[in-house]
């Protein structure tokens, strides 16, 4: 049972980061500091994660 209020408590942590990122990297993509492909690049595998918790 703690084992898995600890998981839990990882994948919010991870979460929050993620979200912390992908919005980074819409403001630098918003200011031209980085291109539509860097962003994706950078912020696809957090999204599918993002999407993949939210499914549970």
């Amino acid at each position: 049972m703690e084992y898995i209020n600890k998981s839990e408590n990882i994948e919010k942590q991870l979460a929050d980061l993620c979200i912390d990122f992908i919005n980074i990297f819409d403001k630098m993509k918003a200011d031209g500091i980085i291109t539509e492909e860097e962003y994706i690049k950078h912020t696809k595998y957090k999204k599918d994660f993002l999407n993949k918790i939210s499914i549970k």
